[in-house]
């Protein structure tokens, strides 16, 4: 027994002495909860190569730990994001359990700081996209994900509430369009938003909507203002047809020959058919919109910040019901309107 214990103060002797000055600094610095200066001391250990079978463990854990306390003081800091970086840099070089679930907590936690701030929309994103990422690499580990699924869940349902409200309280449809679509983007399939969001697009078909929200690279179901902007003065959708008149407005920066005949109407099933067109005018001058020119075919004259407006309608069949108006250029410049349904 004796050779035993000595054996085994040996070999923890040994553990011990594998560990560098600044390593051991850093596991000091996070057992006292300074999680920063363990960070500090942590990248020290990387630089000078002299690291611990277990260093990568402790490092992306110190990285997790320091941003989360950060983001329980300031979820707006920006020293999360480099913090959230080295995690994921570091991770595959892990090799215990626990420090995926650990990555899985913190990513949570600084989520949920980030979206009840109640910060910039930018925040928001940021907090969403933290939550999916702790989904996933829970997902990916096979670890416990019911921390982080009901987490997103109730701050789907804190967005949603908040999104509604303010709709309610908008000045014009318009505007509350735009609160509907920034919830939208992390609540897709939630049943008030999408019934908010129809009464609201019922109201806004024969206006403009231009959006564009920061950090977003998906357009999901927002209209970037530098593309193509779709409105529909006069609509008539009947169960076999939508007819009237369509304004596209150009903010894509450059004058386009627009074939309005690739327009397509796209059904809630995905289902798409093409546009008729039946004449119609586009602006030449800003002067107070004076000077037009007629369509050649299908084909007009759009001058950047400038619109044409146009006779079009599409034809289905029974069972088809209309979602939204899509268009794409060979530029990728595109434009969308959805349209609600009665």
């Amino acid at each position: 027994m004796l050779k035993k214990g000595i054996l085994f103060l040996v070999f923890a002797a040994l553990l011990i002495s594998c560990k560098g000055k600044n390593e051991g600094d850093g596991d000091s610095y996070y057992k006292k909860g300074k999680f920063r200066n363990a960070v500090n001391s942590y990248v020290e250990a990387k630089k000078k190569g002299k690291i611990s079978e277990g260093f990568y463990d402790s490092f992306v854990i110190a990285y997790a730990s320091s941003a989360k306390q950060t983001a329980l003081k300031n979820a707006s800091d920006g020293y999360i994001g480099g913090c959230i970086e080295q995690i994921y840099k570091n991770l595959p070089n892990t090799k215990k359990s626990a420090t995926i679930d650990s990555v899985v907590v913190a990513l949570t936690d600084i989520g949920v700081a980030q979206i009840k701030g109640d910060y910039e929309y930018e925040y928001t994103v940021q907090g969403f996209r933290n939550l999916d990422s702790a989904l996933a690499i829970a997902k990916r580990n096979n670890t416990n994900a019911e921390y982080a699924k009901k987490a997103r869940k109730d701050m789907e349902n804190i967005i949603v509430k908040r999104a509604l409200e303010s709709a309610e309280g908008a000045d014009h449809p318009v505007g509350a369009e735009y609160v509907l679509l920034e919830a939208e983007l992390f609540a897709p399939d939630n049943a008030d938003l999408k019934k908010a969001l129809n009464s609201v697009r019922l109201k806004n078909r024969a206006d403009f909507l231009i959006f564009e929200a920061v950090g977003i690279e998906k357009p999901s179901r927002f209209i970037n203002k530098y593309g193509y902007i779709i409105a529909f003065p006069i609509i008539n959708i009947t169960p076999t047809s939508l007819t009237g008149q369509v304004n596209i407005w150009n903010s894509t920066g450059n004058n386009i020959d627009f074939d309005f005949s690739k327009l397509k109407l796209v059904s809630t099933k995905g289902e798409t058919v093409s546009a008729k067109v039946g004449g119609g005018t586009c602006e030449m001058s800003d002067h107070l919109g004076q000077k037009k020119e007629s369509l050649k075919g299908s084909v007009g004259k759009l001058l950047s910040e400038l619109r044409c407006l146009v006779n079009i309608s599409f034809s289905y069949p029974n069972g088809f019901i209309p979602d939204y108006v899509d268009y794409k250029d060979a530029n990728n410049n595109m434009g969308r309107k959805y349209l609600g349904q009665k």
